[in-house]
């Protein structure tokens, strides 16, 4: 380590101790675990030692939740214990009350037993087993006490051919005998306490900085190893530099043994499958890494909105795409997924301060998408300096503190020296979202050469908003004049005057304001398919999967399904979804001429899109468009090779809800995309 490094190394170890010492002089002290545990893995069984000791001034007399199936007993002299109240069927914890004697504040209890509830649906609340294990605090796998957070001082006994890991720097490791001995320590306080353990193989790199990046796979893998430990440093780096150095030790991508794709402080839980998908690299990958700080350092209070998906999204999701010049994509794919789950059922709708969690596609429209064009908003509002400066006072403010949007608000109007509260309140507060109307464009020109020319932006819906909306001029000298109208009222008039003539105007066209979009400036995709109260499938009978494929896909719908039978005509339903399944040729040539002012050509043995040719007998396919007859309908036509599994591949469709075009020859997909819009409401040519 050069000299420069090490001063680099020792400012951030300053850094760090410097806020910790603020947090810890300003907040609660935190409940303290000193802990030996003990894992069994053919016994699906722990034992354990913890020695607790409690802040001064807590009360003598607290309670704490424990698994169902763990034996406690208190084993210092002072103490005493007290069952409060047994399991019920629905719960997988007991809680105990618990004495703390006259002496000191420190208790000391033992327990052990099974912990194995299992994998169901790629689910589960924690298991001990010989394939792994993996506890979280909601398997409640130590005393838990409630709204308190935790340090800890954590040692875990293993197999020696088990590898653990415990959130927090890991002081030691050791293998003796059979046994392989680690030792985990977190100063920082803790909403709960992790632990994952397994016949892991372990890679790892150390960071320049002096963080350790390390990867836990359950098979010898070097090659997927080496991604990770190449792209996970980098986004630390960025993260460190966005927002403040990063707050652990190190960061671990853990397999598991079955299917998860969770964030926890210091490492990230990924599924055997999930962590080998291609795209996880560039797009889980940096929102796992940033949820260490938002989430895992500045913590959520939930009962006042969860503001750390929409904001991951934004600074990690969001920013890949950005990278790739693909922003102005994922922004149109935010306001899709909106209308599509939220606005075309209105009873799904909830305001941004009332999401808790992502449960369905309605919540996950409002949590993730309207919520990050929120943070969005606010940045294009003040830079992205400015923003940048306002998340640094926010993280650096409430550091391991339960925050909300309150938080998030009270910085920016720190750093902006702006009055906030309508933007908050309008954006996180009001359901729904404004519809924007372009009208009354004229166009006049002046003795002298200039133009004057003045149009009509109003808001549709009840009760206006505060927008700032970009509105750009194509004039006819190939200039670009761009506006950021302001429209506070119902319906206001704007001008501007220019030398040569405009020859078109486009309102909003990359999509930075969160609102309704028309139907006809939005590519028809899947996800309006997904999203639909009402799906039409037709099918031949007689094609073999045909009709499993609809049974398969509608179990995936949130509307309601009916199913028809095509032979050699087609009458199709005058309203919802309609879905075509299978390579009947009254399909195919519908959709010809559905699609006849797209780039497309289909033949019996080819289909070209963009240019691009596919043999069908080689390839499966997916295309969405609208009905030329009705707009409002949307037509998905589905067709595939005997590569292809139509259930297997049913299912996996759902995935793709953001695309209108796919194209996959054997799994692997090899075209896909969204038809172009031809035409919008909110551009004028003149």
């Amino acid at each position: 380590m050069s000299r420069t490094q090490a001063l680099h190394k020792l400012m951030i170890v300053i850094g760090l101790l410097f806020i910790l010492l603020v947090t810890l002089q300003t907040h609660a002290e935190p409940l303290h675990h000193k802990m030996l545990v003990e894992v069994y893995p053919g016994l699906k069984m722990l034992k354990a030692q913890d020695t607790l000791t409690f802040p001064k001034g807590s009360p003598r007399k607290v309670s704490f939740l424990l698994h169902k199936d763990l034996r406690i007993s208190v084993t210092s002299t002072d103490d005493s214990l007290v069952l409060l109240h047994p399991a019920s069927n629905d719960e997988p914890y007991v809680e105990y009350g618990l004495q703390l004697g006259t002496q000191d504040n420190k208790v000391s209890v033992s327990f052990y037993g099974v912990i194995y509830d299992p994998i169901l649906n790629d689910d589960s609340t924690g298991l001990i087993s010989p394939e792994g294990a993996t506890l979280f605090g909601s398997t409640y796998w130590y005393p838990f006490f409630l709204d308190t957070q935790k340090s800890f001082d954590v040692t875990v006994q293993t197999p020696a051919d088990w590898r653990s890991l415990v959130q927090g720097q890991i002081v030691s490791t050791e293998v003796q005998n059979s046994l392989r001995t680690s030792r985990f320590v977190e100063i920082y306080p803790q909403q709960e306490i992790y632990l994952v353990a397994g016949p892991f193989h372990n890679y790892e790199v150390d960071m320049k900085n002096g963080k350790k990046v390390q990867v836990l796979l359950r098979k010898e893998d070097p090659a997927l190893a080496q991604h990770f430990l190449t792209l996970v440093p980098d986004y630390i780096e960025h993260y460190s530099e966005t927002i403040s150095p990063y707050p652990y030790s190190s960061f671990t991508v853990v397999e598991n043994f079955w299917e998860t794709g969770y964030g926890m402080p210091s490492f990230t839980l990924l599924g055997p499958t999930v962590i080998r998908l291609p795209f996880i690299l560039n797009s889980s990958l940096p929102h796992e890494v940033l949820h260490n700080w938002w989430g895992n350092s500045v913590f959520v209070d939930y009962e006042k909105g969860n503001w750390c998906e929409g904001l991951t999204s934004y600074m990690a999701d969001y920013w890949q795409q950005e990278k790739i010049a693909n922003d102005r994509g994922y922004r149109l794919n935010a306001l899709i997924g909106y209308s599509d789950f939220v606005t075309a059922n209105p009873s799904n709708d909830f305001p941004v301060r009332e999401f808790r969690g992502r449960h369905n596609s309605s919540s996950q429209a409002i949590g993730y998408g309207k919520s990050m064009m929120f943070f969005h908003m606010l940045e294009f509002r003040f830079g992205k300096e400015t923003f940048k400066q306002a998340l640094q006072d926010f993280y650096t403010q409430n550091l391991f503190q339960k925050v909300s949007f309150i938080e998030i608000q009270k910085s920016f109007e720190k750093v902006t020296n702006q009055n906030l509260e309508g933007f908050f309140s309008q954006w996180l507060d009001r359901k729904g979202a404004p519809q924007i109307e372009l009208t009354d464009v004229k166009v006049m020109k002046w003795l002298d050469g200039s133009f004057s020319t003045t149009y009509v932006l109003s808001q549709l819906q009840e009760g206006p908003y505060e927008l700032s909306i970009p509105v750009v001029w194509k004039l006819e000298s190939g200039e670009e004049i761009r506006q950021l109208a302001r429209l506070t009222e119902k319906s206001q008039i704007y001008s501007i005057v220019s030398r040569s003539r405009p020859v078109k105007i486009s309102v909003d066209s990359d999509y930075h304001v969160f609102r309704n979009l028309y139907l006809e400036e939005r590519p028809a995709t899947l996800s309006s398919i997904l999203g639909n109260p009402s799906v039409h499938f037709y099918f031949d009978p007689t094609h073999a999967g045909a009709e499993s494929f609809a049974q398969t896909w509608a179990k995936n719908l949130s509307g309601k399904s009916s199913f028809h039978t095509v032979t050699d005509s087609l009458t199709l339903a005058s309203n919802g979804a309609l879905v075509l399944i299978g390579d009947k040729e009254v399909f195919s040539s519908f959709m010809k001429t559905q699609l006849q002012e797209q780039s497309f050509s289909l033949n019996d043995k080819t289909m070209t899109i963009e240019g691009q040719e596919f043999k069908l007998d080689e390839t499966s396919s997916v295309l969405v468009t609208r009905l030329k007859s009705n707009p409002q309908q949307t037509v998905v036509w589905v067709r595939w090779s005997k590569d292809n599994n139509p259930i297997e591949w049913a299912g996996r469709l759902t995935h793709y809800g953001s695309f209108g075009t796919l194209v996959f020859k054997g799994r692997p997909v090899v075209f896909k995309g969204t038809w172009p819009v031809l035409q919008s409401p909110l551009q004028r040519s003149l």
